[in-house]
């Protein structure tokens, strides 16, 4: 009869080999007789991970861990298991203890790093990496996870020499352009806006001048242009730049459709459309990475449901994502759904296999797979809209379709792509409801008393040049609290930058953590008065507070990103929230939080009028209006 180490050995094997059920079934046998047989534990329990039974597997690792606590290897699996999982929180606890058994461990430094990034702890992910460096000084992977963690703290300059330094260990060209890419994510002044732009443009030219090739831009490169559009300049010379790097340096992208070339289109008798008498509808195509319940999501819904069936085919293409109950109902109301991967050569083929007359993007430089299956055509007509409003500088994008009561006079030098002006919010958004019993500000913990001035937008959106403005409310109304929302940790840095401008009012500057949807439209409904950014307008939040009779106060920038309010206001036929400069936005402002009575009218008149900017039929009707002549 096999002994219980001859059978433990067995089970092993078994395990190495990848017959996790049969090694499984072994380690069980061993139990049965000796059920504190820490290493039966843990080859049952790591054999059971594998096969896809994580809670017990893991239980039994702890098991293990019980019964002979000082084995490091018990706890180094267990904290790889957890960060495997996604299980981020719990899997810091699990490195930090598998490190005071192995404190020189590079995987679990690396690991405990890359966990604390991920987690928004940006400047604690600093010290792993850091150490695991120091193990290990020529890992070109190291530099680059240290480098990512060092942007996300603030630390430019080391995040630029650490993707340098893995560039140069032959981590990959995609490295210099994340370098290039390296912008601070919450400026801590206009001078810092200056000089990463500076610098993003430098190592463009050098990236080109170098000749870089790369043959995975997804994974080698990862990241979009997606934070220039909020420093309130013309990006359009920069992301052109950057388009062209790419079309040079990764060919693959510049695929194109068979039904696309010229001569096989027109054979096909793709071109023609209703107007040649044919009847044939054009077969449209959306794309996304964000068709959930989604800021995208919710504002393409509309159009997605009410294009003409009789004129349109729709096919609603959709990366991976939640399914939850907008991405269930867009499922439902399109044509057909083709489910695409997050891989590029495939989705081009799939996409390609559709034959679409139309391919419209939603947003482009929010997702870096939207924006690199940009670069290839894949129908004869493709555009997009304002879901990210900013040009992307990509050749094969031939038009952006977006508000004219948000464009401004010279829009049309903004855009590598034509500039498509359309009447209406160029949205067919569902109006919001406020669920019942309404929550108030006393429920999200803020004062009864006092002005409640709320701006609940992303904090990347909060520019150096909109600090001296807020400063001046809060002085100008000694009873106000200035209100953000801080769904991602990032709220200390803006905090900071406010309370070193103004320090007599910092102690009326307040977070909020991450908020449902419901508990946030409740929220902007109960602000006395919403705070629009300067340079990067709200969009759906401005929708949201508008919706509720909630004033909005803008100063439109230059750059249609910053007019989106001005936009809504102008449908309305409304201006009183609409300040011709920083001086006149803080005393309109201030008027309307500290007089009940103008405040009063002017949410009235917003409840009159705003029914214009939901469910509109008319935008729909403008985007097929243009689909069927341009396509």
């Amino acid at each position: 009869m096999a002994s219980i180490q001859d059978v433990l050995t067995h089970a092993q094997q078994l395990h190495a080999a990848g017959r996790f059920v049969e090694a499984a079934a072994l380690a069980r046998a061993v139990l049965r007789p000796v059920p504190d047989h820490a290493v039966a534990r843990h080859v049952l329990g790591t054999a059971l991970c594998a096969s896809g039974q994580t809670e017990e597997g893991l239980a039994h690792i702890g098991t293990a861990m019980l019964l002979d606590p000082g084995q490091p290897v018990y706890a180094v699996n267990r904290a790889v298991l957890l960060h495997s999982l996604g299980r981020r929180a719990g899997a810091v606890a699990a490195f930090h203890r598998a490190l005071r058994l192995r404190p020189a461990d590079a995987r679990l430094l690396d690991g405990l790093g890359s966990c604390l990034g991920d987690q928004g702890h940006a400047l604690q992910a600093l010290t792993p990496l850091q150490h695991r460096l120091a193990l290990e000084p020529g890992m070109a992977e190291a530099y680059r996870k240290l480098a990512i963690v060092a942007q996300r703290a603030g630390l430019l300059d080391e995040a630029r020499r650490s993707y340098r330094r893995a560039w140069r260990l032959g981590g990959g060209d995609g490295l210099l352009v994340r370098e290039a890419l390296s912008l601070p994510v919450i400026p801590c002044s206009t001078a810092e806006i200056e000089e990463s732009r500076a610098h993003c443009a430098a190592v463009l030219r050098q990236a080109r001048e170098h000749g870089l090739r790369i043959a995975d831009p997804l994974r080698e490169v990862g990241v979009t242009s997606f934070f220039l559009s909020y420093h309130g300049l013309d990006d359009l010379a920069l992301n052109r730049e950057l388009a062209a790097l790419y079309r040079e340096a990764c060919p693959s992208l510049l695929y194109t459709a068979a039904h696309c070339r010229e001569s096989n289109y027109r054979e096909s008798g793709r071109a023609g459309g209703l107007e040649d008498g044919v009847g044939r509808r054009l077969r449209v195509g959306f794309i996304s990475d964000c068709f959930y319940n989604h800021t995208i999501g919710m504002l393409n819904e509309g159009l997605i449901e009410r294009l003409s069936r009789e004129r349109f085919e729709v096919v609603l293409f959709l990366t991976p994502g939640p399914e939850d109950d907008l991405r269930r109902h867009l499922r439902m109301v399109a044509d057909r759904a083709v489910d695409v991967p997050g891989e590029l050569d495939a989705a081009r083929r799939i996409i390609a296999e559709a034959q679409l007359d139309v391919l419209y993007y939603t947003d482009i430089g929010m997702s870096p797979f939207t924006y690199f299956l940009a670069f290839a055509r894949l129908a004869p007509l493709q555009c997009l809209t304002w879901g990210h409003p900013d040009t992307t500088g990509i050749p094969t994008l031939d038009c952006f379709l977006s508000c004219d009561a948000m464009e401004p006079e010279n829009g049309e030098a903004h855009y590598t792509e034509h500039l498509v002006r359309l009447p209406g919010p160029t949205v067919c958004y569902r109006r919001p409801q406020l669920a019942e019993p309404r929550k108030t500000r006393i429920d999200f913990g803020l004062p009864a008393d006092g002005r409640l001035y709320l701006c609940p937008q992303s904090l990347f959106k909060i520019h150096p040049d909109y600090d001296e403005a807020l400063i001046a409310i809060l002085r100008r109304d000694r009873s106000g609290i200035l209100v953000f929302v801080d769904p991602r940790g990032q709220g200390a840095a803006l905090v900071r930058r406010l309370a070193a401008k103004g320090p007599d009012v910092a102690g009326r500057i307040l977070l909020l953590p991450g908020l449902g949807a419901t508990d946030f439209i409740a929220l902007t409904a109960d602000a006395d008065v919403m705070l629009d950014p300067f340079h990067y307008s709200g969009g759906k939040t401005s929708l949201e507070a508008l919706a509720f009779g909630t004033p909005v106060v803008t100063c439109p920038g230059a750059f249609m990103r910053g007019r989106h309010t001005l936009g809504f206001y102008k449908l309305m036929g409304i201006d009183d929230c609409v300040a011709s400069d920083p001086a006149d936005y803080v005393e309109r402002v201030v008027r309307l939080g500290t007089d009940p009575l103008l405040r009063a009218q002017v949410r009235r008149r917003i409840l009159e009028r705003c029914g214009v900017l939901f469910d509109d039929e008319g935008s729909v009707r403008a985007i097929e209006g243009f689909l069927l002549k341009a396509a």
